[in-house]
């Protein structure tokens, strides 16, 4: 009954939403952002297992490298390899976004960061100016966003793309943005709008989850789940997942060097907090964390269930020749 009542309201919120005037939907969807414990939420994050990144980056790779870092270094064909800039876009508080240009073989001099929050940039502004790391901030729409042509080197965009609706308009300015030899990152939420999962998804995580012991499936709150359920719609943002469907069809715009696409069972499945059960160093843990991810590789490659996530390397495509 409750879970009804909550579909309920939530349905209604995101009604009222979408009839909102442009800006105050852009002013909600900031103020969202501002009273979100984000540390939290990265504490509890289905990926704070970090060794199911490696594997997803070992996978993409055939094996050849497992840090993604390695990979940029591996295929950025900078003109000038001294005065690198960078661009990321919904840099939120760059506590992710950071360390794409603190690298120490990737000397950044500069990087533009854009996010539609004052106060998240205001926290991102502390973060990076304790790290020595120069960054102009913009508040801004990304959705409107008008990039200077061949002027970054590399561009990030790290669990924020999910949030733009404009998504050719922004993959378009980026590839224009790019310098040649330049790199797009994108580390992607993929999967279903306002990410409610379908019911293959549901079905095959519910069945994954009930095979765990007890003490895995166990939540931040105390209790033990039993089932896996799509998000409520009444605790997210105006603008979660409002075009993800959209997000890899648009990065064709580019050309795509590496990608992987992934965690249609693992994100399901983990999030929520029941991720913190696992611990990677421990050789049980360990092994059913291998397992998962086998599991969620053969469904998402199969066409079985819909990956969730992408990691992908996109370098500049050229302008095809004048007609």
């Amino acid at each position: 009954m409750r879970s009804a009542i909550l579909f309920g309201l939530g349905l209604l919120k995101r009604l009222t939403w979408l009839l909102m005037p442009s800006s105050e939907r852009r002013q909600t969807e900031a103020g969202h952002w501002e009273t979100v414990d984000l540390k939290q939420h990265r504490t509890a994050a289905w990926d704070s297992i970090g060794c199911l990144s490696r594997m997803a980056v070992s996978e993409m790779t055939g094996g050849r490298w497992d840090q993604l870092m390695d990979v940029i270094v591996a295929t950025l064909c900078p003109p000038d390899p001294h005065h690198l800039r960078g661009l990321t876009l919904g840099c939120g508080d760059m506590r992710c976004e950071h360390t794409f240009f603190t690298y120490p073989s990737l000397p950044f001099e500069w990087v533009d960061a854009y996010d539609i929050s004052a106060a998240m940039i205001s926290r991102a502004q502390q973060l990076t100016d304790s790290l020595g790391l120069c960054v102009q901030y913009h508040v801004e729409d990304v959705n409107y966003c008008e990039l200077p042509p061949d002027t970054y080197d590399l561009a990030v965009v790290a669990h924020s793309m999910h949030h733009f609706k404009r998504m050719e308009h922004i993959v378009s300015q980026v590839n224009r943005s790019l310098k040649p030899g330049g790199v797009f990152v994108v580390w992607e939420y993929v999967g279903p709008r306002y990410q409610q999962f379908s019911r293959r998804q549901r079905t095959h995580a519910t069945m994954a989850l009930r095979a765990l012991p007890p003490q895995y499936r166990r939540e931040l709150n105390g209790k033990t789940r039993t089932r896996v359920a799509s998000q409520s719609l009444f605790f997210i943002s105006p603008d979660e997942a409002v075009r993800s469907d959209h997000i890899l069809p648009s990065l064709k715009q580019m050309d795509i060097v590496y990608q992987y696409n992934w965690a249609g069972l693992l994100f399901p499945l983990l999030r929520g907090g029941i991720a913190v059960n696992f611990d990677e160093n421990n050789p049980q843990d360990r092994k059913i964390i291998d397992c998962l991810f086998q599991l969620d590789r053969l469904l998402c490659q199969s066409g079985r269930i819909e990956p969730n996530f992408t990691i992908t390397l996109a370098t500049k495509k050229a302008a095809g020749p004048a007609t």
